[in-house]
């Protein structure tokens, strides 16, 4: 609900105050103009329109604006912070946010992680339309069920079509990768990604619980080395400083991903990452230009300030 609250003051703030047509915002925020038109409705029966926009919900548009401004990002959601770390309010808004823009026929490139697993778990796309999913990166159990939640429709859904590389993440050489990059069945699926209509990944912080730890692929020690060669983060396992550029690592060359660089041509980049120790990361990404969306918490929001 704290999505669609969000949804609703942006565009009761763009059509009332902005004076954009229901075109121009169905534009800006990927969504139909019939979407448009029931949350204009909905900000009325809500009371948001009260011939002005509730002053109560400003403050948090105005960080908002703060925000896009200085990271260059077409737009973000801020839901409200949650000190319960089972809480799904993050990926919840996440799908709500995708099912939202899914008007026909989409290709989504996935990440991994806990994040967009619980994101994909929370979607309920309608079933007049078919949905791609193509994994951005080998790793297949990332991708498999057993990831997802077992609630979700994503494996179930007679309209959803997946397309997985069939490769570990990480493999024991740089020829290894550069073979297995090459292969038929792998290169297919990567081919795939620039035409997906819209990209949703996480973003890794170094420490203790972050998947590449999890997972067996590195330890704390090895997240200490990065960390003194100025890493705060990782987007689909590639490590980057606080101002985003790239680290120079032998380990990238040995992972079966799409490259990074590759995020800032894709169409719609949704990042789903929340929580203070995720702060120096998301701001990372930020400046590596990376994401066009950020789906974060209230106090990550403030921070990026």
């Amino acid at each position: 609900m704290m999505y669609e609250n969000d949804l609703i003051v942006k565009i009761a703030w763009q059509y009332y105050i902005e004076g954009k047509t229901q075109n121009e915002i169905s534009e800006s925020l990927n969504l139909s103009r019939m979407k448009v038109i029931k949350y204009l409705e909905k900000a009325k029966i809500n009371n948001v329109i009260q011939f002005k926009v509730n002053l109560e919900e400003l403050d948090q548009l105005e960080l908002q604006n703060q925000i896009k401004k200085k990271y260059d990002l077409k737009d973000i959601y801020i839901v409200p912070t949650s000190h319960d770390t089972n809480e799904d309010s993050l990926p919840i808004a996440a799908a709500q946010y995708i099912e939202d823009r899914i008007t026909s026929d989409t290709m989504i490139s996935i990440g991994y992680g806990e994040a967009v697993s619980k994101t994909l778990g929370h979607l309920r796309i309608s079933t007049k339309y078919n949905v791609t999913f193509v994994s951005l990166s080998g790793g297949v159990k990332f991708y498999m069920p057993t990831a997802i939640d077992t609630r979700s429709d994503y494996y179930t859904n007679p309209n959803y079509n997946h397309y997985i590389v069939p490769s570990p993440l990480l493999v024991s050489s740089e020829e290894m990768a550069s073979h297995l990059l090459e292969e038929k069945q792998v290169k297919k699926i990567l081919d795939m990604i620039p035409y997906s209509n819209i990209t949703v990944i996480g973003i890794g912080a170094l420490n203790d619980r972050a998947t590449l730890i999890k997972e067996g692929y590195m330890n704390t020690n090895d997240f200490e080395i990065l960390k003194s060669k100025g890493a705060v983060g990782d987007l689909l396992s590639q490590f980057y400083d606080i101002n985003g550029n790239i680290l120079n690592l032998d380990f990238h060359n040995m992972l079966i991903s799409t490259n990074i660089d590759v995020l800032k041509s894709l169409h719609h980049v949704v990042a789903v990452a929340g929580g203070l120790t995720k702060k120096d990361a998301i701001i990372g990404a930020l400046k590596g230009g990376y994401i066009d969306v950020l789906i974060t918490d209230e106090l990550v929001a403030q921070s990026l300030i």
